[in-house]
């Protein structure tokens, strides 16, 4: 029963890795777009304040999220970390 347990709740750790980005894909850069129509609300995550920011944008790309929350849960990242400041990985 206890090994049983044990199995599930790794597995389980490993499913809800995998469904996150990497940290790399959350610190890239999200380009600037010029476009006349289709602005839309989307969110990033921010190397600036280390969170999730809200931006006007009509470009598509990995660091962009139609919800706040989906943000959120994509890149947990920064958090316990000082704003600016990227991880000692090498990108």
């Amino acid at each position: 029963m206890k090994a049983t347990l044990v199995a599930i709740c790794f597995l389980a750790a490993v499913a809800y890795s995998m469904g996150r980005l990497s940290e790399e894909q959350c610190r890239r850069p999200v380009p600037s777009t010029s476009c006349a129509n289709g602005l839309r609300t989307i969110y990033y995550f921010s190397n600036h304040t280390n969170k999730c920011e809200k931006m006007q944008s009509c470009g598509v790309g990995v660091n962009h999220f139609e919800k706040e929350e989906c943000c959120e849960s994509e890149c947990p990242y920064g958090k316990g970390s000082k704003p600016g400041r990227m991880s000692r990985r090498k990108f």
